[in-house]
């Protein structure tokens, strides 16, 4: 009986120590990769930097953030899928969306057309730009206008 109850604590044991290692190796996995993942965040930064720091990043935020265009560039708005556009003639629309008429309106009134009004297509010119954000010397846009 004396041995069987030593074979037992003896299992009991080894089977305890197991885990353990099974379990202390597992953590040790998971800090190794995090370590790894940290080293690589490590790595990206400098690149990172260098984008934040172009003139490509400069002119995207100014265009998506503060709705900044460069001169000669268009702004096309087109409605969704779901919105229906009435089709007339052409210069009657570009009659009523001319780019000093849609300008010249309160913000409010701008997000109104934006969201419920037809397709709204205007043509920046340099006076409507403020040149903080771009160099006087460079006067050609990024790409080909759109033309629609």
């Amino acid at each position: 009986m004396g041995g069987f109850f030593f074979f037992f604590y003896m299992f009991f044991a080894l089977a305890t120590s197991i885990y353990r290692d099974y379990k202390l190796e597992s953590e040790i996995d998971i800090f190794k990769n995090e370590i790894n993942n940290l080293a690589d965040r490590v790595n990206q930064k400098p690149y990172d930097l260098k984008y934040l720091q172009s003139d490509e990043y400069k002119d995207r935020y100014a265009k998506e953030n503060l709705n900044l265009l460069n001169p000669g560039e268009k702004l096309l708005i087109l409605p969704g899928s779901d919105q229906n556009v009435e089709q007339g003639p052409v210069e009657l629309m570009t009659d009523i969306l001319s780019p000093d008429s849609v300008l010249n309106k309160p913000n409010s009134e701008q997000w109104w057309e934006y969201f419920f009004g037809p397709t709204l297509s205007v043509t920046t010119t340099p006076k409507n730009i403020p040149n903080k954000f771009f160099e006087p010397e460079k006067t050609e846009p990024l790409a080909e206008p759109v033309e629609g």
